[in-house]
């Protein structure tokens, strides 16, 4: 069995200490989001109801927006670079092109949180 890459990034970050919540959708992200507060998000761009796109617009809007990581391998139109120029545009504050390995992934989180600290 081929564990998905939400799974393998929960694995990643759980093992590093990260307490760590998931969503399969942009939409359900939200409403975790809208319930508890969240310091990190990581997104891909691809996502069924609720593109990352989308939740990126929605994070934006809030009083105190998480960071964002944004991730992608692309997909049938568009290649993954494609994808995460728009996400990087959008002003998020790192991104992932897929397949990810965990160095990448943790030292994506390091920088950006450890950027959040020191403000």
């Amino acid at each position: 069995m081929q564990l998905s890459t939400t799974k393998i990034v929960e694995q990643l970050l759980t093992v590093k200490g990260h307490q760590v919540v998931c969503a399969v959708s942009g939409k359900e992200a939200m409403k975790i989001i809208d319930s508890q507060p969240i310091d990190l998000v990581i997104t891909d761009i691809v996502m069924p109801e609720m593109d990352g796109y989308e939740l990126i617009r929605a994070l934006h809007k809030q009083s105190d927006p998480p960071k964002i990581i944004a991730m992608s391998g692309g997909s049938d139109k568009r290649g993954g670079e494609d994808l995460l120029h728009v996400a990087k545009l959008m002003r998020v504050d790192r991104i992932l092109l897929k397949p990810i390995d965990s160095a990448s992934i943790n030292a994506a989180v390091v920088e950006v949180l450890g950027a959040a600290s020191t403000h």
